[in-house]
């Protein structure tokens, strides 16, 4: 019984406190639609990830994130980090309540609980690849997974404020989109070593952001090229650029056209290496700590419900 009902982790702060604003609401979407659930609301960051584990412990095969990219980020963690299954045989789905939402956009899952519940009924699913990063944070060298876009340089930095006002209650595109401004008003870019597979690259870098799946930061296109179960990265990689560029250029964020750019090109590769220290990793939208970092694809290691 335990194997066929649905472990749901409810984020209460996910979008603002949509999360909680919201549970009494899924949990009757469940019930009506007849599915056999557990729930558990997370109490602090990394909370989801270890009730995943204890979860997979206790015999629960199918999970489903209330919540936006961060708590997806985290219970992926769990399936991937737990010893007692192949991450593959457990099936993870998501109703989104975050701010951004970015992982279902890849996926056409639907933005609403009535739609993203009733892929639970019979559920479609598929795998999809994941990636691991190595990096530095609290002065130790620590490992994360990722399941949608990581990188460094400005996205980085912009993630790193638009959390710092997040934490103090402001969220949502908006917020979003003046820590973009605000961030590209002082931003400089430093000079990044920083190898891709086997090639070593030099640059001014504007950002590099490594995708497995398309959307990043609320609904931009940053990686239009990447396909989750290629086995493969697809990298956008952006030099020195002038801030009126940027500026006259963010409309093509939303479509993937700004990668026509000249200053910006687009490279697949299984591995990265950024050799440089220092410099801010965001991952899943979260700011997790800094280089020197390596990036690796794990190819289909992650089953996920999809929209049919």
């Amino acid at each position: 019984m335990t194997e066929e009902a649905w472990f749901l982790i409810v984020n209460p702060q996910a979008g603002g406190g949509k999360g909680l604003k919201k549970k009494a609401s899924i949990i009757a979407a469940l019930q009506h639609a007849g599915l056999s659930h557990f729930v558990y609301e997370t109490k602090c960051p990394g909370d989801a990830s270890t009730s995943v584990e204890e979860a997979v412990s206790k015999g629960y095969r199918r999970f489903v994130v209330a919540g936006g990219d961060g708590t997806l980020n985290e219970v992926a963690n769990g399936i991937l980090n737990q010893k007692y299954v192949p991450s593959d045989q457990l099936l993870l789905a998501q109703i989104p309540v975050g701010t951004g939402n970015d992982w279902r956009k890849s996926w056409n899952i639907p933005n609403s609980i009535e739609g993203s519940v009733a892929l639970l009924k019979n559920p479609k699913s598929a795998k999809q690849d994941v990636a691991s990063i190595t990096f530095q944070a609290n002065g130790k060298e620590e490992k994360l997974w990722f399941m949608n876009v990581a990188g460094c340089g400005f996205d980085a930095e912009v993630t790193l404020s638009a959390n710092a006002a997040k934490a103090k209650g402001k969220s949502g595109f908006f917020t979003y989109i003046g820590q973009l401004v605000k961030t590209l008003a002082s931003y400089q870019e430093p000079e990044v070593q920083f190898r891709v597979d086997n090639q070593t690259h030099s640059a001014h870098l504007f950002s590099l952001l490594a995708g497995i799946c398309k959307y990043a930061g609320n609904a931009m296109k940053l990686v239009p090229q990447a396909n989750p179960s290629d086995g493969l990265f697809h990298l956008t990689i952006a030099s020195k650029i002038s801030r009126l560029k940027v500026i006259l250029n963010l409309p093509r964020l939303f479509s993937g056209s700004f990668t026509q750019l000249k200053e910006v090109k687009s490279l697949t590769c299984t591995e990265i290496e950024i050799q440089t220290s220092g410099l801010p990793i965001q991952a899943d939208g979260e700011s997790i700590g800094h280089t020197p970092a390596i990036f690796v694809v794990h190819p289909l290691k992650l089953h996920i419900v999809i929209a049919p």
